[in-house]
């Protein structure tokens, strides 16, 4: 019943397929972001690198497999896909920020800060420096962020950079 219900829909076909991929960049993304924490790598860059390995993961699978592109130009969809996933990465580090700055202002997490001090924690220390946030908090404010950014990067890639 399922597959019947993906084969009359296209493009449920499609976001089901954009979800799996999704899902291996995320474990990507998440596994190097908590590994460049774990070194002392503030959080935007450890946002920034994990994001473009998951980024790499994303268009390969999603050029070959999701939506089928092989056979355009690589440049042109590879330029494309770096152009809506920097507004997927902007939307990445704005919805993370912000979900620290709310989860501390509103006390669920163990650091008590400003939304100013939250914003210097997250824009400028180092993840493990003892005075930043859990390694969990870390991680679901990034969660929230991904749900919106799977919506941008869907949307982005199947009516921009792999658009027929």
């Amino acid at each position: 019943m399922i597959i019947h219900a993906l084969k009359a829909r296209p493009g449920l076909t499609q976001f089901v397929k954009f979800c799996i991929v999704g899902l291996s960049s995320t474990v990507i993304d998440f596994t190097i972001y908590n590994i460049l924490l774990s070194v002392g790598l503030s959080t935007p860059l450890a946002l920034t690198c994990s994001f473009i390995a998951g980024l790499a993961n994303g268009f390969y699978w999603n050029r070959r497999w999701t939506f089928r592109a092989v056979g355009g130009d690589t440049r042109k969809q590879g330029s494309k896909f770096l152009a809506s996933n920097s507004i997927g990465w902007l939307l990445n580090l704005t919805v993370t920020t912000l979900a620290l700055v709310l989860a501390a202002h509103w006390h669920l997490t163990k650091a008590h800060h400003t939304p100013q001090e939250t914003l210097n924690l997250v824009l400028f220390r180092a993840a493990n420096d003892g005075q930043g946030f859990s390694r969990l908090a870390l991680n679901a404010a990034k969660a929230c962020a991904t749900l919106v950014v799977t919506t941008w990067n869907f949307t982005a890639a199947k009516f921009f950079t792999f658009k027929d």
